[in-house]
């Protein structure tokens, strides 16, 4: 029988749990539930209140019936970075090296605080200039986020199995329902929407788009006419009734009141819809010849009413709901719809997680396998050496097999010596290539990145005029023909940014565009940089909630 698994995913408002098969091949879900986080318990995917936390799994593990202890985390943080290089395809126990010595140039941070690891993506290839290669995506993961998932498991008396990165965890259960095409998933979720390209065998882009569910509940919540007062009430709202219209900006020629307030709440999605099509724009200038074949909608968000024919419309390209999942079974008891969608995080960390491991504990697990080694080693020369005493009349015969043996051993162990002194050469080149980084980083080192960041959250009609950077600051003349409330959100939105600070819109001018005659809005937007080691990840590949 196979070996059962509680995978555990916490968001910041909702943790949930599934009771699955521990099995990389048609594991079978035995139950899902969804438990409400204990407000401040978790900061950007790191368990700050462990205590409360475990509390709540054990409580609704027990009120479920489950007694299995073996646990797989699924971490959602945009903490999380995640970048895609390419390496020569060398041997599996040479992969660990070859990966470490990329990391350095793929990520502007303190490795010693980092955890990273790495998942082959597609089958190795043929390079003119590089001979066999292989692509690979390296993801790399704050070492006190990890650890304190760890201490969260601790709390909860249960063993951990492997701690999973939400990004991944959602191509390894996608990537079996796309067979041979190219789809695109769009995971809406209660605050953030993770949109994914893959096939059956690689994530071609990834990203996160910091606006979800709640871009339409905030604005149901402050109209008194839909009579809701919480994300839960308005949510149900959205998914039991019609409230969103087939497009933005529909027209109400009757200027009936029904219909302008459901315009309204639908138009309050404009930012999340922009940006799902400006990553749509992205992947087809960059994968001109792979195109996207079908879209998909999961998460808590593709239960709204409506919500498929606003995409469709919005993105002009057909957007589905799965009616059944591929790679999984069921428990006759659960019945396949939209809700279950909303667990497919957890149901694909089962297949090949990132095994994200803090570095004590590897560095145990080695210590462990070494004194193993030599106690075995001991526990042999003890042996012979009573054989020696209690027979010395084949002392001779026995001190030449030993010679023999130790001779074979020697030569066995060679090939160990020279892969030292060929991992100790790749570590005294990173060393340098680190100290050149360290010397030779700026923050305008960084400003390209930055503002591939920046554009998943301004504005569609945001257009940069003028720039101005030095190491302390950038200013930007800017326009944009979106209403005069969105420059408010884009300031919130881009103080969330992890490594600038102090944003300010001002000087703010009305005009009106010669060409269209729509209203347009010049202004100045400045900001200032925190730390040039901060990571910027546009292929973050975690950060739903």
């Amino acid at each position: 029988m196979a070996k059962k698994v509680v995978v555990v995913r916490v968001g910041e408002k909702i943790t949930q749990i599934v009771h699955m098969e521990n099995v990389a091949n048609n594991p079978t879900v035995f139950g899902c539930v969804r438990v409400p986080t204990p407000e401040g318990s978790v900061s950007e995917g790191m368990i700050i209140n462990e205590v409360e936390i475990a509390k709540r799994i054990e409580k609704a593990c027990l009120e479920k019936g489950i007694h299995t202890k073996d646990v797989i985390f699924t971490v959602a943080s945009a903490k999380i970075a995640s970048r895609e290089t390419v390496i020569p395809a060398v041997a599996k126990n040479k992969m660990d090296a070859v990966v470490m010595a990329k990391v350095a140039d793929l990520f502007p941070v303190d490795v010693d605080k980092y955890i990273f690891t790495y998942k082959v993506q597609g089958s190795d290839y043929q390079d003119k200039d590089q001979g066999k290669v292989r692509n690979v995506r390296i993801f790399a993961a704050p070492s006190d986020l990890i650890e304190s998932y760890y201490k969260l498991a601790e709390e909860a008396e249960m063993n951990v199995i492997s701690v999973e990165g939400d990004g991944n965890s959602i191509f390894q259960i996608m990537s079996r329902q796309v067979k041979n095409s190219v789809t695109m998933c769009i995971q809406i979720n209660r605050d953030s929407t993770l949109v994914n390209v893959v096939t059956s065998n690689e994530m071609l882009l990834q990203r996160v788009i910091p606006y979800g569910v709640s871009v339409f509940t905030d604005a149901m919540i402050q109209e008194p006419v839909f009579g809701v007062d919480d994300y839960e009430k308005a949510y149900k709202v959205l998914s039991s009734q019609r409230v969103l219209v087939h497009s933005m900006n529909a027209a109400n020629p009757s200027g009936d009141f029904s219909t302008a307030k459901r315009i309204e709440i639908t138009n309050n999605g404009e930012y999340l819809v922009s940006n799902i099509a400006r990553v749509i724009e992205y992947y087809n200038s960059k994968y001109k010849d792979r195109e996207i074949q079908n879209v998909i909608c999961v998460g808590v968000g593709c239960s709204i009413a409506g919500i498929h024919e606003l995409l469709s419309n919005e993105l002009s390209v057909e957007v589905t709901t799965p009616t059944e999942l591929e790679g999984v079974r069921f428990n006759k008891k659960i019945v396949i719809d939209a809700a279950i969608l909303q667990y497919l995080n957890c149901f694909g960390s089962v297949f090949s997680p990132l095994n994200f491991i803090p570095k004590s504990m590897a560095l145990r697990n080695a210590r462990k396998g070494s004194l193993t080694g030599a106690l075995a080693i001991f526990a042999g020369l003890v042996l012979v050496s009573l054989v020696l005493s209690g027979f010395s009349i084949i002392e001779l015969m026995t001190a030449s097999s030993n010679h023999d043996e130790l001779q074979a051993r020697k030569n066995a162990l060679a090939p160990v010596e020279d892969q030292y002194n060929e991992l100790t050469d790749v570590e005294n080149q990173y060393n340098i290539m680190s100290n050149i980084k360290t010397y030779t980083n700026s923050n305008n080192n960084h400003f390209h990145e930055l503002i591939d960041k920046l554009s998943e959250m301004v504005p569609k009609s945001f257009k940069i005029q003028s720039i101005q950077s030095d190491e302390d600051a950038v200013t930007m003349s800017a326009s944009c023909n979106d209403r005069l409330s969105s420059l408010s959100l884009t300031q919130i939105q881009m103080n969330k940014v992890d490594n600038i600070k102090d944003v300010t819109i001002k000087e703010v001018a009305e005009t009106e565009d010669e060409n269209t005659g729509r209203r347009q809005y010049n202004y100045t937007l400045t900001f200032k940089y925190k730390n040039v080691n901060a990571i910027t990840d546009t292929n973050a590949s975690q950060g739903v909630q």
